[in-house]
């Protein structure tokens, strides 16, 4: 879910009262929180140890920072 809002905002130029409008559509959310968009989702994220690069230290501060700016929008 905070990846399509992020997607809303950032990629797709939504307002962020814009954004909330499209979250309260329940067939957006149905298609958003469908199993097929969250294999798709988890797919782009290595979960497992092993797949982690000598990086991923950096990669998880620009994704706890990229989180934080989501956020700060939903307040």
């Amino acid at each position: 879910m905070i990846r399509k809002i992020r997607e809303l905002l950032y990629f797709e130029g939504f307002t962020i009262q814009g954004a909330k409008s499209k979250l309260s559509d329940r067939k957006f959310l149905k298609e958003t929180t469908s199993q097929e968009a969250i294999q798709k989702a988890q797919a782009e994220l290595p979960l497992a140890t092993e797949d982690i690069s000598p990086s991923a230290p950096e990669n998880l501060s620009n994704f706890k920072s990229q989180l934080q700016e989501v956020l700060k929008v939903l307040k």
